[in-house]
């Protein structure tokens, strides 16, 4: 007699996936700080987002940044990045707008 019914799949085969969170730190300068309101602050990701994914939780939250992601510059633990650099738990991550001056 079984006391189950058999799954193929496997044992705990319904179980979810659970995806792992990281948090990073969060810096914005220039006019980036006055649109969000801050100069920075920890956010949780899921593993694996990149420095593009990051932005795009911002870009959610205000569409007046859009504007500016063209002329952007990231970094990662205060080092220049591509923007589809995977972050990391306990990563840096700084929006740069460009410099005007003379």
């Amino acid at each position: 007699m079984l006391l189950a019914p058999h799954r193929a799949a496997g044992y705990n085969s319904t179980v979810p996936i659970v995806s792992q969170k990281i948090r990073v730190k969060v810096l914005f300068f220039g006019r980036l700080k006055e649109l969000i309101g801050r100069n920075e602050e920890s956010v949780d990701l899921p593993e694996r987002s990149s420095i593009e994914q990051l932005f795009a939780l911002y870009l959610a939250k205000n569409s007046e940044l859009v504007k500016y992601r063209s002329s952007l510059v990231a970094s990662r633990n205060q080092e220049f990045a591509a923007w589809d650099t995977p972050l990391h738990a306990g990563d840096e991550v700084a929006f740069l707008p460009p410099v005007s001056g003379g």
